[in-house]
């Protein structure tokens, strides 16, 4: 391979080394530090091909460049029949290609149609559905306590089918970066009691884990913000504890309402504390998405 033209590379210097700078091994020799940019322009001149080595500054984590999603340019094959878009509505969660996806610094990757995320919305269903209960419990009329507690209880399912489909989402989307799992895979043991908490250890805590790596690891990901792995890891803890504490409550046929009972405080804090890690998760997991589905900046 001839040498590449010293006026559009430099050697690695601990002045010039920023945060942002990229470099690549080629022949043996180091270049850099320069943007993505530039080191995507190296690839669509063919200089810079999927086995080279690329790092960034500021990292001894050197990888193959056809492992960095969107660096090395894939070939499209010419067929006499148009392919069907990858950006059709009929799936929005197909599996992305390239075409699908903008790649690199500054704005990172983002799916045209992946769906946002409102969790304000979220939120307030939440809040409403609460308030329905209560005022179910509170009302003195008998005959208007059926009506709110049903209205109720189709509000707290909404909420949980939203809840799903955010989890649906946030899997479906991490395909791209070589998920093990599919979103269908993902929520579907999701509604056996028991065995569900357990199952969110690898829902909950194994997807906050693949997506601080990759944020960490992917140039596209760069500017998102990683989440705060230590609350998914306590939900599946929280969430098995309130559910045995429910399954108790259910067994002995009451329900912790005396706040002069110490184990009905106990119950209540058990399933507020889930409650609360529970929504501090679903936000940052929203927060994620809608990186993902934004427009491009």
């Amino acid at each position: 391979m001839a040498d590449l033209p010293q006026r559009n590379f430099k050697q690695p210097s601990r002045e010039s080394i920023g945060s942002t700078g990229w470099f690549c091994e080629i022949a043996d020799k180091k270049h850099g530090p320069m943007e993505f940019r530039e080191l995507r322009l190296m690839a669509l001149d063919r200089k810079l091909l999927g086995h080279h080595k690329v790092w960034r500054s500021g990292s001894n984590d050197q990888q193959e460049a056809e492992a960095i999603v969107g660096l090395i340019p894939v070939a499209r094959r010419v067929v006499d029949e148009t392919p069907p878009s990858d950006l059709s509505d009929e799936n929005p969660y197909a599996p992305p290609t390239v075409r699908t996806i903008a790649d690199g610094p500054p704005g990172g990757l983002y799916l045209p149609h992946l769906r946002h995320t409102n969790f304000l919305v979220f939120l307030l269903i939440l809040i409403g559905t609460g308030g329905l209960f209560y005022a179910g419990w509170k009302v003195p009329d008998p005959d208007s306590k059926p009506l709110i507690f049903s209205l109720a209880s189709l509000g707290l399912l909404f909420w949980i089918i939203l809840a799903t489909v955010y989890l649906f989402r946030a899997w479906e989307m991490m395909r791209m970066f070589g998920a093990p799992l599919t979103g269908s895979k993902a929520v579907r043991f999701l509604f056996f009691p028991i065995f569900n908490a357990l199952w969110s250890f690898v829902v909950v805590f194994g997807w906050a884990k693949l997506w601080n790596q990759n944020v960490k690891t992917h140039p596209g990901l760069a500017p998102a913000s990683k989440v705060w792995s230590p609350f998914f890891f306590l939900f599946p803890i929280l969430f098995l504890v309130s559910q045995a504490l429910a399954a108790v409550y259910l067994f002995v046929q009451e329900w912790p309402l005396n706040l002069k009972d110490q184990g009905h405080l106990i119950a209540l804090g058990v399933w507020s504390l889930s409650l609360g890690v529970g929504l501090i998760c679903w936000f940052q997991i929203s927060r994620s998405i809608n990186f993902l589905a934004r427009k491009k900046s």
